[in-house]
């Protein structure tokens, strides 16, 4: 049977998020669309129809994309990803992202994130796993610091949402820069997803609590955190929940979490999305004792290679000749040379003969710097040499691990 795909007009919406909140379990709520209507970009919105009603969806947010050497990279942010339940396994899922990443590359965009609501999905598709994220747990018995941890000349304070709202941005908006896989926000983004903090998205926690650090006036880092008191028998039974922190130096960082972690009538706190590499656990005095669960954070498709491999700087240098296989997306196919070092890179088309060969997917993972090309090889996914794993192990590291905090 064959479907209509397109965007979707603004009356359009409601039967949209209709469709993909059957997909999701979630339930419909029209106070929660008016919200994301401000955000909703329309013209990059893709729906299936079957008769006339809508049986699939997708999304993309533009976002600008922090890549190893701190250049922001135009970036499609794919999200509200969805099938009606009674029209699975009918290629409508295919067909969507084949659409979707040809309309990117025509964009102009050279690399395609998202979070995956299941680790099996995207593979298939040319996306990898770019990033991975911890949640912590920290028992308030061992949360204390090591006595070496840095102590700035600042102070930590809380803010009011009215002073945050115009404080936090562009704080933030300098500090994700150091981080690659970090994404901007828009001034509607902050608004929306960031200060609404409506109460059912805050998971039986308190509202946003901003904190900041500050130095001769100045911001230097932020955290944000959600309470939720309990008591069992009388004793102490709160939780902390730890939404994200943005710090530009160890001073700030550490008394960001030095404060958090010393809050009163607090039983455990929680980080729901810290890095795979994350410095607390490096500042803890018994980091044994925190409880960690490693996920898969954003997946990445590399849609351009030679723009997007062009944009980003490389851990040592050299020069690397390889194949990307590419099954699904026309023309991302080919062999390619790259030429990097920490001062940025070239990627161009060539007829060499690779010593590397590998896929999409494999390519996508180690392009934020934080895939491991040795482990790939290993487990099969990459082919060459070892001197050629060596020299792509070299390059395509960076030393700052990639991490986003952005959930959309």
């Amino acid at each position: 049977m064959e479907y209509e795909m397109r965007s979707i007009a603004d009356a359009e919406l409601e039967e949209f998020r209709r469709c993909q909140g059957l997909a999701f379990g979630n339930e419909f709520n029209p106070e929660h669309l008016e919200a994301g209507r401000q955000i909703f970009e329309a013209d990059r919105s893709l729906a299936v129809f079957d008769h006339g009603q809508i049986v699939g969806t997708a999304g993309i947010f533009s976002y600008e994309l922090t890549v190893p050497g701190g250049a922001s990279l135009p970036t499609a942010g794919v999200t509200m990803v969805s099938v009606k339940p009674t029209h699975r396994r009918q290629g409508i899922l295919s067909a969507v992202m084949h659409r979707q990443l040809s309309d990117v590359r025509a964009r102009g965009e050279a690399v395609a994130i998202l979070w995956a609501s299941e680790s099996g999905i995207y593979g298939r598709f040319g996306y990898g796993v770019a990033t991975q994220q911890e949640l912590l747990k920290i028992p308030r018995e061992y949360s204390v610091l090591r006595r070496d941890v840095p102590a700035g000349s600042g102070r930590v304070r809380l803010m009011g949402a009215d002073e945050a709202k115009v404080a936090l941005p562009a704080v933030h908006d300098v500090i994700r820069r150091l981080t690659p896989g970090a994404v901007g926000r828009s001034e509607k983004w902050w608004e929306v997803r960031i200060f609404r903090d409506h109460p059912d998205y805050r998971g039986g926690f308190g509202s946003n609590n901003y904190l900041v650090y500050e130095e001769d006036g100045l911001v230097c880092g932020y955290l944000t955190y959600r309470r939720k008191g309990d008591f069992e028998d009388w004793i102490p039974n709160g939780q902390v929940m730890v939404s994200e922190c943005f710090a530009e130096s160890a001073e700030a960082y550490a008394a960001l979490w030095q404060y958090v972690l010393s809050l009163d009538l607090v039983k455990t706190t929680e980080y729901g999305n810290a890095s795979a590499d994350e410095p607390l656990l490096w500042m803890l005095g018994d980091a044994r004792r925190t409880e960690r669960k490693r996920l898969d954070g954003i997946w990445l498709r590399v849609v351009d290679i030679e723009k997007a491999l062009s944009a980003r700087s490389y851990g040592a240098e050299g020069r690397l000749v390889f194949e990307v296989r590419d099954g699904f997306l026309e023309g991302a196919s080919g062999r390619f040379e790259l030429e990097g070092g920490p001062e940025g890179g070239v990627c161009r088309r060539t007829e060499s003969t690779p010593t590397l060969v590998l896929g999409a997917e494999e390519l996508a993972s180690l392009y934020l710097g934080g895939g491991n090309a040795g482990a790939l090889w290993r487990a099969g996914r990459i082919q060459g040499d070892e001197q050629a794993i060596a020299v792509a192990e070299g390059i395509f590291r960076w030393h700052v691990t990639p991490h986003c905090q952005e959930h959309f």
